[in-house]
Protein backbone atom coordinates (compact mmCIF):
# COMPACT_ATOMS: atom_id res chain seq x y z
CA UNK A 1 0.00 0.00 0.00
CA UNK A 2 1.48 3.31 -1.11
CA UNK A 3 1.76 6.33 1.18
CA UNK A 4 1.50 9.79 -0.36
CA UNK A 5 2.83 13.17 0.75
CA UNK A 6 1.17 16.18 -0.89
CA UNK A 7 2.50 19.71 -0.96
CA UNK A 8 -0.18 22.40 -0.59
CA UNK A 9 0.99 25.56 -2.39
CA UNK A 10 0.88 24.97 -6.13
CA UNK A 11 -0.45 21.41 -5.77
CA UNK A 12 -3.65 21.60 -3.70
CA UNK A 13 -4.12 25.37 -3.38
CA UNK A 14 -3.48 28.24 -5.79
CA UNK A 15 -1.02 30.14 -3.63
CA UNK A 16 0.74 31.71 -6.61
CA UNK A 17 -2.40 33.38 -7.95
CA UNK A 18 -3.02 34.98 -4.54
CA UNK A 19 0.66 35.92 -4.15
CA UNK A 20 0.60 37.78 -7.48
CA UNK A 21 -1.82 40.32 -5.99
CA UNK A 22 -0.88 40.12 -2.29
CA UNK A 23 2.79 39.50 -1.44
CA UNK A 24 1.90 39.14 2.27
CA UNK A 25 -0.53 36.25 1.69
CA UNK A 26 1.94 33.70 3.13
CA UNK A 27 1.94 35.47 6.49
CA UNK A 28 -1.80 36.05 6.77
CA UNK A 29 -4.00 33.36 8.31
CA UNK A 30 -7.24 34.45 6.63
CA UNK A 31 -5.59 34.82 3.22
CA UNK A 32 -4.03 31.35 3.44
CA UNK A 33 -7.30 29.82 4.63
CA UNK A 34 -9.12 31.17 1.60
CA UNK A 35 -6.78 30.15 -1.20
CA UNK A 36 -8.58 28.76 -4.22
CA UNK A 37 -8.33 24.95 -4.30
CA UNK A 38 -7.13 22.96 -7.29
CA UNK A 39 -10.28 20.83 -7.41
CA UNK A 40 -8.80 17.87 -9.31
CA UNK A 41 -5.96 17.41 -6.83
CA UNK A 42 -8.21 17.92 -3.81
CA UNK A 43 -10.47 15.20 -5.26
CA UNK A 44 -7.44 12.93 -5.69
CA UNK A 45 -6.46 13.36 -2.04
CA UNK A 46 -10.03 12.68 -0.93
CA UNK A 47 -10.17 9.54 -3.11
CA UNK A 48 -6.89 8.24 -1.67
CA UNK A 49 -8.13 8.78 1.88
CA UNK A 50 -11.48 7.12 1.05
CA UNK A 51 -9.59 4.13 -0.41
CA UNK A 52 -7.79 3.70 2.91
CA UNK A 53 -4.39 4.89 1.75
CA UNK A 54 -2.23 6.96 4.05
CA UNK A 55 -1.98 10.59 2.97
CA UNK A 56 0.24 13.21 4.55
CA UNK A 57 0.20 16.91 3.80
CA UNK A 58 3.82 18.07 3.83
CA UNK A 59 4.08 21.82 3.38
CA UNK A 60 6.01 24.88 4.44
CA UNK A 61 4.75 28.09 6.04
CA UNK A 62 6.37 31.48 6.42
CA UNK A 63 5.21 31.84 10.02
CA UNK A 64 2.73 30.54 12.59
CA UNK A 65 -0.16 32.54 11.08
CA UNK A 66 0.52 31.02 7.67
CA UNK A 67 0.56 27.56 9.22
CA UNK A 68 -2.76 28.14 10.97
CA UNK A 69 -4.22 29.38 7.68
CA UNK A 70 -3.21 26.06 6.12
CA UNK A 71 -4.90 24.18 8.99
CA UNK A 72 -8.06 26.22 8.37
CA UNK A 73 -7.84 25.56 4.62
CA UNK A 74 -7.56 21.80 5.17
CA UNK A 75 -10.51 21.83 7.57
CA UNK A 76 -12.56 23.54 4.86
CA UNK A 77 -11.48 21.60 1.77
CA UNK A 78 -10.17 18.23 3.03
CA UNK A 79 -11.91 17.61 6.38
CA UNK A 80 -11.33 13.86 5.90
CA UNK A 81 -7.61 14.33 6.54
CA UNK A 82 -6.35 13.03 9.89
CA UNK A 83 -4.58 16.15 11.20
CA UNK A 84 -1.93 13.90 12.74
CA UNK A 85 -0.84 13.57 9.10
CA UNK A 86 -0.34 17.33 8.67
CA UNK A 87 3.36 18.18 8.63
CA UNK A 88 4.19 21.87 8.38
CA UNK A 89 7.72 23.21 8.31
CA UNK A 90 7.65 26.76 9.64
CA UNK A 91 10.56 28.71 8.23
CA UNK A 92 13.45 26.84 6.64
CA UNK A 93 13.85 23.10 6.38
CA UNK A 94 13.99 20.32 3.83
CA UNK A 95 10.92 18.20 3.24
CA UNK A 96 13.06 15.07 2.92
CA UNK A 97 13.99 15.50 6.60
CA UNK A 98 10.33 15.10 7.59
CA UNK A 99 9.64 11.68 6.06
CA UNK A 100 7.65 9.58 8.55
CA UNK A 101 7.50 6.49 6.36
CA UNK A 102 8.41 5.58 2.78
CA UNK A 103 6.11 7.27 0.32
CA UNK A 104 5.62 9.31 -2.83
CA UNK A 105 6.02 13.09 -2.64
CA UNK A 106 3.76 15.15 -4.92
CA UNK A 107 5.23 18.64 -5.22
CA UNK A 108 5.60 21.44 -7.76
CA UNK A 109 9.17 22.34 -6.77
CA UNK A 110 12.13 20.23 -7.92
CA UNK A 111 14.10 21.61 -4.94
CA UNK A 112 11.84 19.37 -2.85
CA UNK A 113 11.48 16.36 -5.14
CA UNK A 114 15.17 15.96 -6.09
CA UNK A 115 16.38 15.32 -2.51
CA UNK A 116 13.38 13.05 -1.96
CA UNK A 117 14.38 10.87 -4.92
CA UNK A 118 18.06 11.03 -3.93
CA UNK A 119 17.05 9.58 -0.53
CA UNK A 120 15.57 6.59 -2.38
CA UNK A 121 11.88 7.51 -2.50
CA UNK A 122 9.50 8.24 -5.37
CA UNK A 123 8.34 11.72 -6.29
CA UNK A 124 5.97 13.32 -8.76
CA UNK A 125 7.06 16.81 -9.82
CA UNK A 126 4.26 18.88 -11.30
CA UNK A 127 5.39 20.86 -14.32
CA UNK A 128 2.61 23.45 -13.94
CA UNK A 129 0.91 24.86 -10.85
CA UNK A 130 -2.23 22.86 -10.14
CA UNK A 131 -1.50 20.27 -12.81
CA UNK A 132 -3.83 17.32 -12.14
CA UNK A 133 -2.08 14.41 -10.44
CA UNK A 134 -2.85 10.86 -11.46
CA UNK A 135 -2.04 8.20 -8.87
CA UNK A 136 -3.03 4.57 -8.49
CA UNK A 137 -5.70 3.78 -5.94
Amino acid sequence: MTTYYFDMDGVLADFHKAYATNKAVAMNRAAMANLEPFADNVATVKALIAAGLKVYILTKAANEAGMMGKVDWLAKFIPELDMANFICIVGHGKKVDYIREAGVLVDDDPKNTRPWVKAGYEAITLTAKGEPVTVAL
